[in-house]
């Protein structure tokens, strides 16, 4: 890297609590070395993701309004939204403030950081003339989303950072400079701690509850129902096991986790759910927890796994995508196939029944993340890109 900083404007649209992406985001964010990057954070008027969050020394613009109707609609919605008359109007309006945001803030690269601001931003930038950075996290399936991102693609010529390899091959047809550049967290803000007693009886556990958590968005793809059919099979076998939902929906899918609910009811294994809802006190409820899953289907890397690792707790995955380049399997975790309940029982009795194999996972798993997906890596690497995306303009 030479002496003179780069400018980066950050762009981001979620508002409420935000997701995997927005918490990526901010740590990339607090571990910037200033004297190298300035960063410009373009985010939405209502961004609770933001909320107490120290961004001191951070340019930031509020630009998109709450109540955008390009932003209201899940990716999905989003392509068709977009090929109407009505979505394409609608759109105009934040690629042109975002324009004049990159200008006026004379930023010298444009990251995005969500599909639909992959699209908006992508555009704003092109028209600024600006060098643009896609910080790709989604394994999209063909279809009219796919295709509206592989068109842009095109126009606007992004510099791919993708998190795992699994994504970057996903997205080979857009014929982009791609860096793989992996998912990391801050590996020592998760570090092993004693259990808080005081959490433990907060969230409903008893003394000598084996503790099972997933930590996701609730989501059709995230695997939640097929942990559900798997966990009444463990009940059957070990049945002072307890399981820990944590995570809340996207607006567009208010009624999920109703149904979630209704059908732990109907498997009969509803009283040894917790239902925590979006938490910020992950490395605490990590610290009473004895297995971490993760039963996604296609999921693109799976930070979650990270966080597990890095807090000494072994974890169980499915055999795809991200969690084959994380989790070392036989070593760090289990890996099972989606969608089979049975297996994913199986691989959670083995693991609550084998507390010495499982405390050998977990330091492993921490050893791991601390050589492979610590944050200091991940920022290293944005720098690398940086400096060849500038490179290449001049």
């Amino acid at each position: 890297m030479n002496k003179q900083s780069i400018r980066v404007a950050y762009i981001d649209h979620a508002g409420d609590i935000g997701g995997g992406a927005q918490e990526a985001l901010l740590d990339i964010l607090r571990y910037l070395d200033r004297d190298v990057v300035e960063p410009v954070l373009l985010h939405a008027e209502r961004a609770e993701w933001l909320r107490d969050v120290d961004l001191s020394g951070i340019t930031c613009r509020a630009l998109f309004p709450a109540s955008a109707p390009v932003l209201e609609h899940s990716r999905d919605e989003l392509a068709g939204f977009g090929s109407r008359l009505a979505g394409v109007w609608q759109s105009i309006k934040p690629v042109r403030e975002l324009r004049r945001a990159i200008l006026e803030e004379d930023v010298d690269i444009v990251h995005t950081n969500t599909l639909k601001c992959h699209v908006l931003g992508g555009i704003a930038a092109k028209w600024a003339r600006k060098p643009l950075v896609w910080d790709v996290r989604d394994i999209l399936e063909p279809g009219a989303a796919r295709s509206l991102l592989l068109r842009v693609a095109k126009i606007t010529r992004p510099h791919l950072v993708a998190m795992s390899a699994a994504v970057a091959e996903s997205l080979a047809d857009a014929h982009c400079d791609t860096t793989v550049v992996l998912g990391a967290r801050p590996v020592a803000k998760y570090r092993p701690r004693p259990p808080d007693e005081k959490l433990r009886e907060e969230v409903g556990l008893q003394p000598g509850a084996k503790v099972l958590s997933v930590i996701a968005r609730l989501t059709p793809w995230k695997g939640h129902q097929t942990l559900l059919r798997a966990f009444r099979e463990v009940l059957q076998q070990e049945p002072a096991a307890r399981l820990l939902v944590i995570g809340d929906t996207g607006f567009w899918e208010s009624d999920y986790k109703e149904s979630l609910q209704e059908q732990a009811e109907e498997l009969g294994c509803a009283e040894a759910v917790r239902w925590l809802g979006f938490r910020e006190d992950i490395p605490e409820l990590l610290a009473l927890t004895d297995v971490v899953v993760l039963p996604s289907r296609d999921e693109p890397f799976g930070m979650v796994l990270i966080e597990a690792m890095a807090a000494e707790k072994p974890v169980i995955a499915t055999r795809a995508a991200g969690p084959m380049e994380i989790v070392e399997e036989g070593t760090t975790g289990l890996l099972i196939e989606h969608g089979n309940e049975g297996e994913l029982a199986g691989a959670i009795v083995e693991l609550l029944g084998d507390p010495d194999r499982a405390e050998a996972m977990g330091k492993a798993g921490r050893q791991r993340a601390a050589e492979l997906f610590d944050i200091s890596r991940l920022i290293k690497q944005l720098y690398e890109v940086y400096e060849a995306v500038s490179r290449s303009r001049r």
